[in-house]
Protein backbone atom coordinates (compact mmCIF):
# COMPACT_ATOMS: atom_id res chain seq x y z
CA UNK A 1 0.00 0.00 0.00
CA UNK A 2 2.80 2.41 0.86
CA UNK A 3 4.47 1.76 -2.48
CA UNK A 4 1.19 2.30 -4.35
CA UNK A 5 0.80 5.65 -2.59
CA UNK A 6 4.30 6.56 -3.65
CA UNK A 7 3.33 6.01 -7.28
CA UNK A 8 0.38 8.36 -6.90
CA UNK A 9 2.51 11.00 -5.23
CA UNK A 10 5.37 10.42 -7.66
CA UNK A 11 3.12 11.11 -10.61
CA UNK A 12 2.21 14.51 -9.18
CA UNK A 13 5.76 15.55 -8.34
CA UNK A 14 7.59 13.95 -11.25
CA UNK A 15 8.49 17.35 -12.63
CA UNK A 16 10.55 17.95 -9.51
CA UNK A 17 12.07 14.48 -9.38
CA UNK A 18 13.04 14.50 -13.06
CA UNK A 19 15.64 17.16 -12.42
CA UNK A 20 17.75 14.60 -10.56
CA UNK A 21 18.18 12.46 -13.69
CA UNK A 22 21.04 14.56 -15.05
CA UNK A 23 23.58 12.62 -12.96
CA UNK A 24 22.82 9.38 -14.78
CA UNK A 25 24.02 8.07 -18.14
CA UNK A 26 21.94 9.00 -21.22
CA UNK A 27 18.54 7.36 -21.07
CA UNK A 28 16.75 6.41 -24.25
CA UNK A 29 13.96 8.91 -24.86
CA UNK A 30 14.09 10.23 -21.32
CA UNK A 31 16.19 13.30 -21.93
CA UNK A 32 14.17 15.14 -24.58
CA UNK A 33 10.95 16.90 -23.62
CA UNK A 34 8.74 18.83 -26.04
CA UNK A 35 6.45 20.94 -23.88
CA UNK A 36 2.83 20.87 -24.98
CA UNK A 37 3.51 18.43 -27.81
CA UNK A 38 1.19 15.59 -28.73
CA UNK A 39 2.41 12.05 -28.49
CA UNK A 40 2.83 12.02 -32.28
CA UNK A 41 5.34 14.85 -31.94
CA UNK A 42 7.04 12.97 -29.11
CA UNK A 43 7.41 9.91 -31.31
CA UNK A 44 8.78 12.00 -34.17
CA UNK A 45 11.32 13.47 -31.77
CA UNK A 46 12.26 9.99 -30.57
CA UNK A 47 12.78 8.74 -34.10
CA UNK A 48 14.89 11.77 -34.96
CA UNK A 49 17.14 11.14 -31.94
CA UNK A 50 18.05 7.45 -32.08
CA UNK A 51 19.70 5.29 -29.44
CA UNK A 52 21.52 1.99 -29.67
CA UNK A 53 18.46 0.41 -28.09
CA UNK A 54 16.44 1.14 -31.23
CA UNK A 55 18.44 -1.38 -33.24
CA UNK A 56 17.27 -4.27 -31.09
CA UNK A 57 14.03 -6.27 -31.20
CA UNK A 58 10.74 -4.62 -30.30
CA UNK A 59 9.39 -7.71 -28.54
CA UNK A 60 10.49 -10.42 -26.14
CA UNK A 61 9.25 -13.90 -25.32
CA UNK A 62 7.28 -13.60 -22.09
CA UNK A 63 5.63 -17.03 -22.23
CA UNK A 64 7.51 -18.18 -19.11
CA UNK A 65 6.77 -14.99 -17.13
CA UNK A 66 4.08 -14.88 -14.43
CA UNK A 67 0.64 -14.49 -16.01
CA UNK A 68 0.10 -11.03 -14.53
CA UNK A 69 3.30 -9.79 -16.15
CA UNK A 70 2.38 -11.43 -19.46
CA UNK A 71 -0.89 -9.50 -19.36
CA UNK A 72 0.91 -6.25 -18.51
CA UNK A 73 3.31 -6.77 -21.39
CA UNK A 74 0.61 -7.44 -23.97
CA UNK A 75 -2.15 -5.11 -22.80
CA UNK A 76 -0.33 -2.17 -21.23
CA UNK A 77 3.38 -2.08 -22.07
CA UNK A 78 3.11 -2.73 -25.81
CA UNK A 79 0.15 -0.36 -26.06
CA UNK A 80 1.14 2.57 -23.85
CA UNK A 81 4.90 2.50 -24.29
CA UNK A 82 4.80 2.57 -28.07
CA UNK A 83 2.81 5.78 -28.28
CA UNK A 84 5.91 7.94 -27.86
CA UNK A 85 8.70 5.54 -28.96
CA UNK A 86 9.19 1.96 -30.07
CA UNK A 87 9.24 -0.86 -27.54
CA UNK A 88 12.87 -1.42 -28.54
CA UNK A 89 13.96 1.48 -26.37
CA UNK A 90 13.14 0.05 -22.97
CA UNK A 91 13.53 -3.60 -23.99
CA UNK A 92 17.13 -3.12 -25.14
CA UNK A 93 18.12 -0.60 -22.49
CA UNK A 94 21.14 -0.98 -20.24
CA UNK A 95 18.90 -0.43 -17.21
CA UNK A 96 18.69 -3.10 -14.53
CA UNK A 97 16.64 -2.64 -11.37
CA UNK A 98 16.06 -5.56 -9.00
CA UNK A 99 12.50 -6.82 -9.02
CA UNK A 100 10.42 -7.22 -5.89
CA UNK A 101 10.15 -5.09 -2.74
CA UNK A 102 12.56 -2.18 -2.57
CA UNK A 103 13.85 -3.38 0.81
CA UNK A 104 15.42 -6.36 -0.96
CA UNK A 105 17.13 -4.44 -3.74
CA UNK A 106 20.50 -3.96 -2.06
CA UNK A 107 20.72 -7.62 -1.06
CA UNK A 108 20.19 -8.65 -4.69
CA UNK A 109 22.77 -6.16 -5.92
CA UNK A 110 25.28 -7.42 -3.35
CA UNK A 111 24.66 -10.99 -4.52
CA UNK A 112 25.19 -9.97 -8.17
CA UNK A 113 28.49 -8.32 -7.26
CA UNK A 114 29.68 -11.71 -6.00
CA UNK A 115 28.21 -13.93 -8.71
CA UNK A 116 28.59 -11.62 -11.72
CA UNK A 117 31.20 -8.91 -10.99
CA UNK A 118 31.42 -8.15 -14.73
CA UNK A 119 27.95 -6.59 -14.50
CA UNK A 120 29.46 -3.67 -12.58
CA UNK A 121 32.29 -2.97 -15.00
CA UNK A 122 30.47 -1.49 -17.99
CA UNK A 123 27.51 0.85 -17.46
CA UNK A 124 26.75 0.95 -21.16
CA UNK A 125 25.80 -2.73 -20.85
CA UNK A 126 24.43 -2.89 -17.31
CA UNK A 127 23.36 0.28 -15.52
CA UNK A 128 22.30 -1.23 -12.22
CA UNK A 129 20.29 1.00 -9.90
CA UNK A 130 18.13 -0.20 -7.05
CA UNK A 131 16.23 1.74 -4.44
CA UNK A 132 18.30 3.72 -1.94
CA UNK A 133 17.45 6.34 0.63
CA UNK A 134 18.49 9.06 -1.81
CA UNK A 135 16.91 8.04 -5.14
CA UNK A 136 14.54 5.51 -6.73
CA UNK A 137 15.57 2.61 -8.92
CA UNK A 138 16.43 2.97 -12.61
CA UNK A 139 13.11 1.76 -14.01
CA UNK A 140 11.02 3.59 -11.44
CA UNK A 141 12.70 6.85 -12.42
CA UNK A 142 12.37 6.12 -16.14
CA UNK A 143 8.67 5.22 -15.98
CA UNK A 144 7.82 8.35 -14.01
CA UNK A 145 9.68 10.41 -16.60
CA UNK A 146 7.65 8.81 -19.39
CA UNK A 147 4.40 9.39 -17.51
CA UNK A 148 5.10 13.11 -17.54
CA UNK A 149 5.38 13.35 -21.32
CA UNK A 150 2.55 15.10 -23.22
CA UNK A 151 -0.01 12.66 -24.57
CA UNK A 152 1.45 9.72 -22.66
CA UNK A 153 -1.82 8.92 -20.84
CA UNK A 154 -0.29 6.35 -18.49
CA UNK A 155 -2.27 6.28 -15.25
CA UNK A 156 -0.37 5.74 -11.97
CA UNK A 157 -1.74 2.19 -11.61
CA UNK A 158 -0.59 1.37 -15.15
CA UNK A 159 2.77 2.97 -14.49
CA UNK A 160 3.28 0.72 -11.49
CA UNK A 161 2.46 -2.37 -13.57
CA UNK A 162 4.89 -1.28 -16.31
CA UNK A 163 7.57 -0.73 -13.66
CA UNK A 164 6.95 -4.22 -12.25
CA UNK A 165 7.25 -5.74 -15.71
CA UNK A 166 10.44 -3.87 -16.58
CA UNK A 167 12.20 -4.75 -13.33
CA UNK A 168 11.29 -8.43 -13.67
CA UNK A 169 12.22 -8.51 -17.36
CA UNK A 170 15.55 -6.76 -16.90
CA UNK A 171 16.50 -9.08 -14.05
CA UNK A 172 15.39 -12.15 -16.02
CA UNK A 173 17.15 -11.31 -19.31
CA UNK A 174 20.26 -9.43 -18.16
CA UNK A 175 21.54 -11.06 -14.97
CA UNK A 176 22.65 -14.41 -13.65
CA UNK A 177 22.84 -17.15 -16.27
CA UNK A 178 21.58 -14.71 -18.91
CA UNK A 179 24.30 -12.13 -18.27
CA UNK A 180 26.74 -13.30 -20.94
CA UNK A 181 24.10 -13.50 -23.67
CA UNK A 182 22.80 -10.06 -22.73
CA UNK A 183 26.31 -8.57 -22.82
CA UNK A 184 26.91 -9.95 -26.32
CA UNK A 185 23.55 -8.59 -27.50
CA UNK A 186 24.00 -5.14 -25.98
CA UNK A 187 27.58 -4.74 -27.19
CA UNK A 188 26.54 -5.63 -30.73
CA UNK A 189 23.84 -2.97 -30.59
CA UNK A 190 26.42 -0.42 -29.46
CA UNK A 191 28.90 -1.43 -32.16
CA UNK A 192 26.24 -1.33 -34.88
CA UNK A 193 24.97 2.01 -33.64
CA UNK A 194 28.49 3.47 -33.62
CA UNK A 195 28.97 2.36 -37.23
CA UNK A 196 25.63 3.76 -38.38
CA UNK A 197 25.49 6.94 -36.25
CA UNK A 198 29.06 7.86 -35.24
CA UNK A 199 28.25 11.44 -34.23
CA UNK A 200 25.22 10.44 -32.21
CA UNK A 201 27.20 7.63 -30.56
CA UNK A 202 29.88 10.09 -29.54
CA UNK A 203 27.27 12.47 -28.14
CA UNK A 204 25.51 9.80 -26.08
CA UNK A 205 28.18 7.37 -25.01
CA UNK A 206 31.57 9.07 -25.19
CA UNK A 207 31.09 12.75 -24.33
CA UNK A 208 30.24 12.88 -20.62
Amino acid sequence: MKHHKRWLVGFLVVGLVAGVSGRFLPVADADTDTAGATYEAQKATALANPYANDLGPASVDVSSYPQELQDTYKNIFLVRCQRCHTASRPLNSQFVEPSGPKEGHQAKIDAWKKSNPEMFQDKLVWQIEGWTSSHPGAWDRYVHKMMAKPGCNIAPAEGKKIWQFLTYDSERRKTGAAAAAWAAHRRKLLADFKAQHPDRYRELYEVQ
